[in-house]
């Protein structure tokens, strides 16, 4: 069987959740006899050449590149783009496309496959079907809504974007169009949990089936590499890693550590918006930190040198890989109860708090070593992996076939 990923971005460019899930399953689907093939958008400026044939971790990777025009176009469909993209389907000739992102690549890749009969595997990543800004964070003083009430949408988007509400409310409505027929005409759809579904099927909206399967640990961590627990007396060492960026809740972590007797560790790329000014004041205050920069996956995990993660995400998230990297590594965590990070609520080793009650919770979990104690030692020895989600997207590949 031959599979074709459609994504917006791939490594080594890109590193975010929704690559390291792509690159997994395609090293778990070819361990099954699987032949993936890629087909990736660019965040890099075109230079004449329209697209570019990568290889990674044995993968074919064929990477499409937008032009500076398509770029500040903003349109849903991208002629030429599109164009390019059903050339490599139709030179490649896959048994199945999977579809995992569009928001670089833009809409009309599943119709071009119905139109075909190339069956179609649409997994809703993140939040970008439901929510024109990708993060479901609101601004301009609205509410997110648990709808297809796109009013909020409109004030919120042109807010964002200081555009008129009028073109806003126009463009708003011809995305929805296009990301309804895109989910329409795919044969099958999977989200990795409950509250991804969810939003979906209440904010597109979407009545077909969609089916739930979690990721599960993207690469297995040997014993030699799990954290090691605090001794009596040891500093403990809270942390984060990830994408360091505000929406993820780094100021709300920074200020409720301050206070705490603690070392507190952050690993990752640090994204403007004063968060690298707002560090530093914080330390001239007092606060023990060490920042590590970013990390790949040649580098030893952030995670074992952690006694506690935090993860105190402001976003609707629709998954939360950094939980089962941390968990995989010994390490108990805390975390926000911000979309699916909620659903962690009775997992062993995790504590889910409201982000306002963050400083409470790590003061209580600092200041009782039996009860961090009791969370660590909670963490299962063996967690799921990505291998599950391979076997039933396998399955569900053969089933449309």
């Amino acid at each position: 069987m031959k599979v074709c990923f459609v994504t917006s971005n791939y490594p080594p460019e890109a590193r975010g959740g929704t690559e390291q899930v792509t690159v997994a399953l395609a090293r778990e689907l070819g361990a099954r006899g699987v032949e993936v093939v890629v087909v990736s958008g660019s965040d890099q400026p075109h230079d004449g050449c329209d697209v570019r044939v990568e290889r990674h971790e044995g993968t074919i990777v064929h990477r499409v590149f937008k032009t500076a025009e398509e770029w500040a176009e903003k349109a849903f469909v991208q002629a030429r783009v599109l164009r390019l993209v059903g050339d490599l389907l139709a030179r490649e000739r896959p048994d199945v496309v999977h579809v995992h992102s569009c928001a670089v690549l833009g809409c009309g890749v599943t119709p071009w496959c119905r139109e075909r009969g190339v069956p179609a595997v649409m997994t809703f990543h993140d939040q970008w079907v439901t929510c024109p800004l990708f993060f479901r964070l609101p601004q301009g003083g609205v509410a997110c809504p648990v709808d297809d009430d796109r009013a909020p949408c409109v004030v919120c988007t042109a807010d964002a974007l200081a555009a008129d509400t009028g073109f806003t409310a126009r463009a708003i409505a011809e995305r929805d169009r296009l990301v309804r027929a895109e989910v329409a005409a795919a044969s099958a759809c999977t989200a990795p949990s409950r509250t991804a579904a969810d939003l979906v099927r209440r904010c597109l909206p979407y009545d077909g089936r969609i089916e739930v399967v979690p990721h599960g640990l993207v690469r297995k961590v040997a014993a030699a590499d799990r954290a090691p627990e605090p001794v009596a007396g040891e500093r403990l060492r809270i942390g984060t890693f990830g994408g360091l960026v505000a929406e993820k809740g780094v100021r709300e972590l920074l200020a409720a550590a301050a206070p705490l007797d603690c070392e507190l560790h952050l690993s990752g790329r640090l994204h403007g918006g004063g968060l690298a000014e707002e560090l530093a004041a914080r330390a001239a205050a007092g606060l023990c930190y060490r920042y590590h920069g970013p990390y790949g996956p040649e580098d030893p995990h952030p995670a074992r040198n952690l006694h506690l993660a935090v993860f105190p995400s402001k976003c609707q998230e629709t998954y939360g890989l950094v939980v089962d990297e941390a968990l995989a590594h010994g390490v108990p965590v805390v975390c926000s109860d911000r979309g699916a990070l909620g659903e962690r609520r009775h997992a062993p080793g995790v504590c889910v708090t409201p982000l306002e009650a963050l400083p409470e919770t790590l003061a209580d979990l600092i200041g009782s070593p039996q009860r961090l104690a009791a969370l660590r030692a909670a963490i299962p020895a063996e967690l799921p992996t990505i291998a599950s989600s391979a076997d039933r997207h396998l399955a569900l590949y053969r089933s449309l076939v």
